[in-house]
């Protein structure tokens, strides 16, 4: 077997029901985990199913401060998290791109089906894997990130739960803005209809570059090599690449609701996709200038940072363009999702695709308690100052979250027509 076995995930229900045809297997044959023995014992114990040796030994912290062992082991925990949302979009992009393959009355059917997760139903069988990884998706930027995050502020009680002096006392020995390059984060925000902001010049990359590179670059993209390095690939997968399945998943999302029945002509037809409107771009120039200082009359440097907000701009526009023209061709994917939501509001889609928005809004809504709020407030209130990220980290926190990233929702079709 040379396909990645975590990848090598069956969706088809008779596969998941034959004990037999489930097993991951060698070329051979051979089970490929646990394989039994001449006796027929299984010799596979917990720490060696769950790698934990590897697991555990991951991660060299550069000093000898206690608190730097918290450091590493908490954003480890935020990447094990990505690993799993990483697979559950794929989960969920597989079972969509599966539906779209069924003949048309088929698909209608199973779209419309109300597939709870333990019934006994065909419908049940095809749900399963997509409604569980859907449930877990919200789960996971509800009820696990933002308290992972919150390892590094304080608990109850306000007890100090990691030391901003013994920060201190270690960030010197690491690249500033390391946390800008959670490749997987980036794939999961690309899943969830935000590649364009990945590809916006607004961070300084000098940060990374000339500790890597030792020559200046001005500012980049977060996709860019510069900041991601070896996880460029990750956050912008080949579609060879098993992680190109959770890239999809906003396409194949429209794809199916275009895919499904519209309501008579008699009806009145849903509300037009929002578009991103040429104030919404201007606000998030404004505010990209103000972040690099062009509000004063003592900037450091005007001309290029006047070139760094033109560079911007372009690339906004661009991308706010690009989206416009993506939205004006989702007539059909609105129209099936406004049928879906009055035929079969109580649908396993309807509930997987409510999913995928109530995780959006978890990780990247500009409110209390989201992952990326309770992440740029730990950055700020109890591990460093505005500029403690690294030239620039906390201000594009908030650019990003407050005036980008709502420009560019998961499932845009979709929003806004709750009935």
């Amino acid at each position: 077997m040379d396909r990645d076995p975590w990848w090598a995930f069956a969706l088809d229900p008779d596969t998941r029901a034959d004990l037999d045809a489930n097993r991951l297997r060698a070329a051979d044959g051979t089970p490929l985990v646990n394989p039994p023995g001449p006796d027929g014992r299984l010799g596979l114990d917990y720490a060696g199913y769950l790698g934990l040796g590897a697991l555990l030994g991951a991660g060299t912290p550069a000093s000898s401060v206690p608190d730097e062992r918290a450091f590493v082991i908490v954003h480890q925990l935020c990447e094990v998290v990505f690993k799993q949302m990483t697979f559950d979009l794929a989960v969920v992009t597989a079972t969509f791109e599966a539906l779209l393959a069924r003949p048309e009355a088929e698909r209608t059917a199973l779209a419309l089906a109300e597939g709870e997760v333990d019934q006994d139903s065909d419908a049940a069988a095809f749900w399963r894997p997509a409604i569980t990884a859907s449930n877990r998706l919200r789960h996971a930027a509800r009820r696990l990130l933002p308290p992972i995050m919150e390892l590094m502020g304080t608990g109850a009680a306000d007890d100090v739960l990691f030391s901003r002096v013994e920060f201190g006392l270690f960030r010197e020995h690491l690249v500033p803005s390391s946390g800008f390059q959670a490749a997987h984060l980036r794939l999961i925000q690309r899943a969830l209809g935000k590649g364009p902001v990945l590809d916006l010049r607004v961070f300084p990359g000098d940060t990374f570059s000339r500790h890597y590179t030792g020559s200046p670059c001005g500012h980049v993209a977060l996709a860019d090599p510069v900041v991601l390095r070896g996880g460029a690939e990750s956050a912008s997968p080949s579609p060879s690449s098993p992680e190109h399945q959770a890239a999809r998943l906003d396409g194949a999302a429209h794809a199916l609701l275009a895919s499904l029945p519209r309501l008579g002509a008699d009806l009145p037809p849903p509300p037009s996709v929002r578009r991103i409107h040429a104030d919404d771009v201007d606000r998030a120039v404004d505010r990209f200038r103000a972040t690099l200082g062009l509000a004063a009359d003592t900037a450091p440097d005007r001309a290029h940072a006047a070139q760094a907000v033109e560079a911007f701009r372009s690339d906004l526009d661009a991308a706010a363009s690009a989206e416009n023209a993506r939205r004006d061709e989702m007539t059909t994917a609105r129209q099936g999702a406004y049928y879906l939501q009055a035929r079969a509001p109580k649908s396993a889609l309807a509930h997987i695709l409510a999913r995928v928005v109530a995780t959006d809004d978890a990780l990247h809504a500009p409110s209390d308690g989201t992952f990326l709020t309770v992440h740029r407030r730990t950055v700020r209130r109890h591990v460093a100052d505005d500029s403690g990220t690294g030239g620039g980290g906390m201000p594009y926190l908030v650019t990003s979250q407050r005036y980008l990233l709502p420009l560019f929702p998961a499932l845009a079709a979709w929003q806004d027509l709750e009935l």
